[in-house]
């Protein structure tokens, strides 16, 4: 079952150079430890003027053995240390994700640059009608052009809360989509017939894109 986490940062006032050069050393970190790793930052949503680094696992055996490399490494720490006394952004959130579906992983090919994200609340005694409502909507989504990951959030800002993160392949590709779900009739049916008797609450909405090339 893969696993990923997420590691999001404000950006201090005035320090939005120096924290994005942070990022990107510390990605070039995990990347030379062999970390599937990227960097993100929000270009529209309730993250906005904070960036995200997401990293993927094969699974939580994978999470754990991986955080224990980053934390014996020399350079990590040094890098760590230096960020940190830098101040160019502070922590304000550490999530872990796992995916719903229990053989999913990553592909290669996956479409990476921009990430629309929207993570919910589930009403109390409603978890598996909303999860119901996930599954339908996949078809769709696909079908208009989006990649989707179903997970949920063991720890965070919101835990227990499922993200649903659908990916393009860029801006236009991003564009295209939210164009065609302003039209689809087979679309504006499902989703009005799920706001008809809401199953969870939305807590995070965002649109993100990925500036690790």
């Amino acid at each position: 079952m893969a696993v990923a986490t997420l590691h999001t940062f404000k950006t201090e006032t005035g320090r939005l150079a120096d924290h994005i050069a942070a990022s990107m050393e510390g990605l070039e970190h995990l990347h030379r430890l062999g970390m599937q790793a990227a960097l993100l930052n929000c270009t529209y949503g309730s993250d906005i003027g904070s960036m995200t680094t997401v990293i993927n696992y094969a699974n939580n055996a994978d999470h754990a053995a991986s955080t224990q490399r980053i934390l014996a490494d020399e350079g990590w720490q040094e890098f760590w240390m230096r960020a940190a006394a830098g101040g160019s952004a502070n922590p304000i959130e550490a999530a872990v994700m796992q995916d719903v579906d229990a053989s999913y992983q990553p592909p290669e090919d996956r479409p990476f640059g921009v990430i629309l994200a929207t993570q919910w609340r589930a009403h109390p005694g409603r978890l598996m009608d909303f999860m119901g409502h996930v599954m339908e909507s996949v078809p769709h989504i696909e079908r208009m052009g989006g990649a989707v990951r179903v997970m949920q959030s063991l720890l965070g800002t919101h835990p227990m809360t499922t993200l649903v993160s659908t990916t393009f392949a860029d801006m236009d590709a991003y564009g295209a989509y939210a164009d065609a779900t302003a039209g689809d009739a087979a679309w504006q049916e499902f989703w009005a017939g799920v706001m008809s008797d809401p199953t969870a609450d939305l807590v995070r909405s965002g649109v993100y894109m990925n500036m690790s090339g």
